[in-house]
């Protein structure tokens, strides 16, 4: 524990800090208190530094009273993307508009697509301070629970949050390429996923139709990704051949061009022995 609020500490001084703990032997630092300081922006951007590390070992993280902006929140929830061992950041959120608290939204869950799910924070379980916190219950949950479950294997809480928001695993383009080979991943995807069922309220026949309808979705796309192929390759053959046409094309034109000079030339001397022949 590292308690160094209230010590009118600046930009270079976080610097300094951050330096020393990420140069430090000794990583098991797990709550460091920096509230009521004089740091800015600069220094949250140090700070960013430290929570990215990869020996970060930081549990508890208090930066309330710093008034920290949309920005700041930016920098933040960067460096807590890949961070797993965060769990509770206390913060002021007065500092920060709407957007502040969507930045940590998407840090916890970001539904846009299956691959981002697996990339966003699994581990943190309170943003905010007082009465000012981030309303994300059920990510808070699912990280708090997931971790209560398997303390070692974090992979189930993604794997819900993914359940959540892709039901049947819809968005499955980027694994096509590996054709029918793909099926016995995704039924131990499922097969692992089980654990999940506690997060929701629905039955094993639910569930298993979750796991059917994923599979039929990939065995479907698949086909379609073939065929999609096999006629971009002929396509791509038929061009090639249409340029080597166009380039026959182009220089028969060049030769009729040539051989319509030589019969102007012929004319021309035609008339000239004409005319030597009539003054004779």
């Amino acid at each position: 524990h590292l308690n160094l609020s209230q010590n009118g500490i600046g930009d270079e001084g976080i610097a300094a800090l951050v330096s020393g703990l990420t140069a430090a032997a000794n990583t098991s630092l797990e709550t460091l208190n920096l509230s009521r300081n004089a740091f800015t922006i600069a220094g949250v951007r140090s700070l960013s530094t430290l929570i990215q590390s990869e020996r970060s070992t930081l549990k508890d993280l208090s930066l309330h009273s710093m008034r920290i902006d949309d920005d700041g929140i930016s920098i933040l929830a960067d460096a807590l993307t890949n961070n797993t061992s965060l769990e509770t950041l206390f913060l002021d959120l007065h500092g920060s508009t709407s957007a502040g608290s969507n930045i940590f939204s998407r840090l916890l869950c970001d539904t846009s697509s299956i691959n981002n799910i697996y990339l966003s924070n699994h581990t943190l379980q309170t943003i905010g301070w007082s009465d000012q916190f981030i309303d994300e219950g059920k990510y808070f949950s699912l990280n708090r629970q997931g971790k209560q479950l398997n303390p070692i294997n974090r992979r189930l809480v993604p794997m819900c949050k993914i359940l959540i928001h892709h039901p049947d695993l819809a968005d499955m383009k980027p694994f096509y390429k590996w054709k029918l080979k793909f099926i016995p991943v995704i039924a131990d995807w499922f097969r692992s996923a089980r654990g999940c069922k506690g997060f929701f309220e629905e039955s094993i026949e639910t569930f298993q139709r979750r796991q059917l309808s994923a599979m039929y979705r990939f065995i479907r796309g698949v086909p379609m990704l073939v065929a999609d192929g096999y006629w971009s390759q002929q396509l791509k053959q038929v061009r090639v051949k249409k340029r080597q046409f166009e380039e026959v094309e182009k220089q028969l034109l060049e030769i009729l061009e040539k051989k319509r000079k030589v019969e102007e030339e012929e004319m021309q001397v035609l008339d000239r022995l004409s005319g030597q022949r009539a003054s004779l």
